[in-house]
């Protein structure tokens, strides 16, 4: 194929499967359910010329994602001469992918790489003579009573010894790449609708437990594990958001392994703010103080926002649980928290990960809500956050807690039998498109709906209480796939 068309082994595999680049570009965002791992046409077109001038040098994360499109390895989508010229640790990333081993096409020296010609395995183009030379000259000793054989698998058990504790699979451009996408999908998670990016978060977290599975230097694992967490973390918000709480508790649990494997005290906060929040909007209000009470230890050393994301949401699981006096006492711890903290990597990510003043008003009405003697004070708090939110850039808002704060204010105006102010400050939530009507924002609306209910005998509540049970009929998370 390539000899006939004149291309790259890489588009030769792409014209063997009969497509074009757009075609190719859409496979490779079907096979990983909606993430094409930031390709494009343009992108792969480069990427196809590599290594001629003005191509673009593949990235490992890159070369895998085309592979599971076109069902190979990603180290067969390159001629040995073009994975001569990967930054070596990417060409390290690809060779252990394919198990450690190098295909018959490559040279001696990328299967050196892989260790293949230290352990005796036949190497390509060197010929059976020199293998056997090579076994057979250990235990030979020369005229001068040295022992160059024994010398010789010293060495290899030394270079063995070096690649196990030296190796690393993960180059420095895949660990920017990495960090790029986590970035990007955090900023992206509060304001785009949940579904296409469940694929991207997929791929992500598989990426990172590949990567994790083979070996890294220490610095390299402690970031691994951190990227990998919080790619966890926003899978576990996903499937809450979907309404699967028992998946995202699995989730959760997963991203809390990779924060203790980090030892990242700012990651194992944020995801105990996750298992409380899931709890909380389960209806598990003993768990979601528990885990929120869990992820106040390790808060004390945060200096970012997480810490005060923690108090906040266990003031929420206090209002729960109808404690008015330890919601009180958390909403303060709150805003104490929030003097003090500097910021942290977290909060240099941002998006899902941060907490912003806004969403702190938020977390207060929502716990204040609860509350039946604090619901002045929950008006009051729902409405600052809306207006707070209003004011914000809208690379900064959140469509999810925007309309929390929209239902809290509703919420309270119900309960003082203001139903057309309830209906005024809901409206917009229930304009909300249903790729947006996450199990939070139903949640929320569904407390109005059923405040409005009890307001017996009045058509204007009972019509408040149809048009949220109509918007809650097809929330996100049974969208067809």
């Amino acid at each position: 194929m390539r000899a006939v068309c004149n291309v790259s082994r890489l588009a030769s595999y792409r014209l063997a499967h009969g497509l074009s680049q757009p075609q190719a570009v859409a496979r490779c965002r079907r096979s990983a359910e909606g993430n094409g791992n930031g390709f494009d046409q343009p992108t792969l077109s480069r990427l196809e010329q590599f290594p001629a001038k003005g191509s673009r040098t593949p990235l490992a994360v890159q070369l895998m994602a085309l592979a599971t499109a076109y069902g190979t390895q990603p180290l067969r989508l390159l001629t040995p001469d073009a994975l001569d010229l990967l930054d070596p640790r990417e060409r390290e990333v690809i060779i252990r992918l394919a198990g450690g081993t190098v295909s018959e096409h490559e040279s001696s020296e990328q299967a050196e790489l892989a260790g293949l010609s230290l352990s005796g395995v036949a190497i390509p183009g060197a010929g059976v003579a020199s293998v056997v030379s090579a076994s057979t000259a250990v235990g030979t000793v020369d005229d001068r009573g040295r022992a160059p054989g024994q010398m010789a698998q010293a060495a290899r058990r030394a270079f063995r010894f070096s690649s196990m504790v030296e190796g690393s699979n993960i180059g420095p451009e895949t660990l920017a790449e990495l960090e790029s996408e986590v970035r990007r999908l955090a900023i992206g998670y509060p304001q785009q609708p949940i579904g296409p990016l469940v694929g991207e978060l997929t791929q992500l977290q598989d990426i990172g437990f590949r990567l994790l599975e083979g070996r890294q230097r220490p610095p390299q694992s402690t970031s691994l594990y951190l990227l990998t967490g919080i790619a966890s973390g926003m899978l576990a918000k996903a499937s809450h958001d979907l309404g699967d709480a028992g998946s995202a508790m699995t989730q959760a649990r997963a991203a809390y392994i990779c924060a203790d494997n980090a030892d990242h005290n700012g990651l194992r906060t944020w995801v105990r703010g996750l298992q409380s929040l899931i709890c909380y909007w389960a209806g598990w209000s003993q768990e979601a103080l528990r885990y929120a009470r869990l992820g106040a230890e390790p808060a004390k050393t945060v200096r970012g926002a997480g810490a005060v994301w923690i108090a906040a949401q266990e003031a929420r699981a206090w209002g729960l649980l109808g404690n008015e006096s330890a919601t009180l006492a958390s909403l303060n711890r709150a805003r104490w928290t929030r003097d003090r903290v500097t910021g942290d990597d977290l909060d240099e990510i941002g998006g899902l990960l941060g907490f912003s003043p806004a969403r702190q008003l938020y977390y207060a009405a929502d716990a204040l809500a609860s509350i039946p003697e604090q619901q002045i004070a929950a008006e009051r708090a729902a409405g600052e956050a809306i207006s707070t939110y209003e004011l914000l850039p809208s690379g900064q808002r959140s469509y999810s807690d925007e309309a929390g704060a929209r239902c809290d204010l509703a919420l309270a105006r119900v309960r003082s039998g203001d139903v057309a102010g309830a209906r005024e400050a809901i409206r917009p939530v229930l304009e909300l498109p249903v790729p947006q009507r996450i199990n939070g924002v139903a949640a929320s609306a569904h407390r109005v709906g059923a405040a409005a209910a009890g307001l017996a005998g009045t058509g204007a509540g009972e019509a408040l209480r149809e048009a949220i049970e109509y918007f809650c009929l097809t929330p996100a998370g049974e969208l067809p796939a």
